[in-house]
Parts: C-alpha cells; structure tokens; sequence
C-alpha cells in the first residue's frame, strides 16, 4: 500500500487543527495514537529526536507529518465509502449516453 498523497486542503485542515485552541491537548491525543498504532514510528521518531540539538522542532516535525498521513488517510477513505455530489456526472452527461 502506497503512502497518500497529501492535498492543499488536507494540510490546511491539519494546520488550522494544530494551531487551534486545543492545539496542545490534538498533539499530546496524537503522541496517543501514534504510540499505540504505531509503535516503531513512535520509537524512531523518539530516538531521533534526542540525538538533535533541536529536538523539540524535530519531533513537532514528524508529528505533524505523521498527522498529515492519518488526516489524508482518513479522507481517501471517505471518499471511496461515500458517493460525494462532485464525483456523480452531471444531467447533461447522464442524458447524452
């Protein structure tokens, strides 16, 4: 299974999530997910992190990137479960065939 391929409005979602007023407690539930579903991930990430002078942005960096992943994850998802308006042909296209 290939990595999604992460959309413009799929980070801007997750951007305004982090920044908003419950920014910490979305990251600290992240750090929650990620060490439960991901545990290697979380280990690496972990490890990395405090082998760098800046290891607070280098975690920051890779759950933000993880988040990024399980967001797009989330809405390929839906959009194969659920039949979205913009995705059925227009009349015009329906009455031609």
């Amino acid at each position: 299974m290939a990595l999604p391929k992460v959309s413009v409005a799929t980070g801007n979602a997750v951007l305004g999530e982090l920044r908003g007023d419950r920014g910490g407690k979305r990251i600290q539930e992240l750090l929650g997910r990620l060490e439960s579903a991901n545990p290697c991930i979380a280990r690496f990430i972990h490890q990395l992190s405090n082998r760098r002078p800046q290891s607070a942005e280098v975690y920051a960096a890779a759950l933000v990137v993880y988040r990024l992943l399980e967001s797009q994850d989330d809405a390929d998802r839906l959009k194969e479960e659920f039949i979205w308006e913009d995705d059925l042909p227009s009349p015009a296209s329906r009455n031609s065939n």
